[in-house]
């Protein structure tokens, strides 16, 4: 059984529509969670009791924790205002060799990170490639050129207008029928701050295929 130990003040993400929301755990209890009133570019989320809340959480060791929870209602303590949300369900752990990894087609730029020189910036010097598919830790592309496996490349990822900037080794090469190029590439030396917003923008490709459906 997968085991999740949310504690009082680990942040968490809501997952809402088409938005992620920001939230503290602000008190554990018996049968309930407090949190603090989920909130996305200043706007507050407003939430109904028994509404399912889809959430994400990565705690200190690495590992990110997807889960559900009700809303019980909505409570005060100390004039600050808190959803009470039941205890989570559903507990998928994704641990950092098996990141959910989702199909999207997209144009991307990238360049081999040899090529790339700091003081310029012109995006001629990018190559195109087609995104193929996206995890927390790598992607699959379709390109023209031929790399090299363990080749670094240097990649801008752009989703809801947010632009991410990736840095990936070549671990597997695929020559197409249409003399074409798929490689596999693990994302390599990425921080923290990067690799969760690749895995919420995972999880928002996720919800948009999910509600296609």
């Amino acid at each position: 059984m997968t085991k999740l130990e949310l504690v009082i003040n680990c942040k968490i993400d809501v997952l809402w529509e088409e938005d992620i929301y920001k939230s503290t755990v602000q008190d554990i209890k018996d049968e309930e969670i407090l949190i603090a009133i989920p909130v996305s570019n200043g706007i507050y989320l407003t939430l109904e009791d028994g509404e399912k809340l889809e959430q994400i959480f990565y705690d200190d060791k690495g590992n990110v924790f997807g889960y559900k929870s009700e809303v019980l209602g909505r409570t005060t303590e100390n004039n600050i205002p808190f959803y009470r949300i039941g205890k989570p369900f559903e507990i998928t752990r994704i641990q950092r060799r098996n990141y959910v990894r989702v199909n999207i087609l997209q144009v991307i730029n990238y360049i081999k990170e040899e090529e790339l020189e700091k003081e310029i910036r012109e995006e001629e010097k990018y190559q195109h490639a087609l995104l193929l598919d996206l995890s927390g830790g790598g992607m699959r592309i379709k390109i023209k050129e031929e790399l090299s496996y363990n080749d670094i490349i240097v990649a801008n990822l752009i989703h809801d207008n947010e632009k991410i900037t990736v840095r990936g080794k070549i671990v597997r090469i695929e020559k197409t029928e249409d003399k074409k190029y798929i490689c596999g590439i693990d994302f390599d030396d990425m921080d923290n701050v990067t690799r969760e917003k690749i895995i919420r923008t995972v999880f928002r490709i996720m919800r948009k295929q999910r509600e296609l459906i």
